[in-house]
C-alpha cells in the first residue's frame, strides 16, 4: 500500500511537471524535466526525457537524436515509426526509425515542433522544442498502444 501511495505521487508530480513545460511554449533541455519510468504509467505517449548530452562539430547546426519505445514490458524500439521535425510554416523534415527505434536531425537553429506517428500506437506531438546550434540533443520518447 505505502510503494503505491509513493508512486502516485510521484506520477502526479510527473503529471504537474509536464503541465508546467507545456504553460512554458517552449521546451529546451537545461529546463526539461527529466522523466523517470513511472510516466510510462501514462495511457499517453509521452517524451520521457530530452537533454542536451554534447556539442557538434558543426555550430551551425543543432542535432536531435531520436530513440521511440513502445511502453510494455522491455520497452521494445519501434521500428518504421515516422518522426517529424517542423520549423514553424517554412520547413519539414521527416525520418523512419530504424530496428533499434532510433533515428536524427541535422538542423537549422529553430524552435521546433516534433511528432512522431506509427500504426497501432498513439501520435506524440510536441511544440516548443528549442534547438540550439553546435549542440547535440537526446530525446527518447514512450509510445502506447491504442
Amino acid at each position: 500500500m505505502r510503494i503505491s501511495v509513493i508512486r502516485y505521487i510521484m506520477a502526479l508530480s510527473l503529471l504537474l511537471q509536464g503541465i508546467l513545460a507545456n504553460s512554458q511554449n517552449t521546451l529546451t533541455a537545461k529546463s526539461a524535466p527529466t522523466f523517470q519510468a513511472e510516466a510510462a504509467s501514462l495511457t499517453e505517449s509521452s517524451i520521457m526525457s530530452f537533454r542536451e548530452s554534447g556539442e557538434g562539430a558543426d555550430t551551425t547546426k543543432a542535432t536531435l537524436r531520436v530513440r521511440i519505445l513502445e511502453k510494455g514490458q522491455g520497452n521494445v524500439p519501434v521500428h518504421g515509426a515516422t518522426v517529424l521535425l517542423k520549423r514553424d510554416d517554412d520547413k519539414m523534415l521527416g525520418r523512419v526509425t530504424t530496428y533499434d527505434g532510433r533515428c536524427s536531425f541535422n538542423s537549422t537553429p529553430a524552435t521546433y515542433t516534433v511528432r512522431v506517428q506509427m500504426t497501432g500506437l498513439k501520435t506524440l506531438e510536441k511544440t516548443g522544442i528549442l534547438l540550439d546550434g553546435g549542440s547535440v540533443y537526446d530525446l527518447e520518447i514512450r509510445m502506447v498502444k491504442n
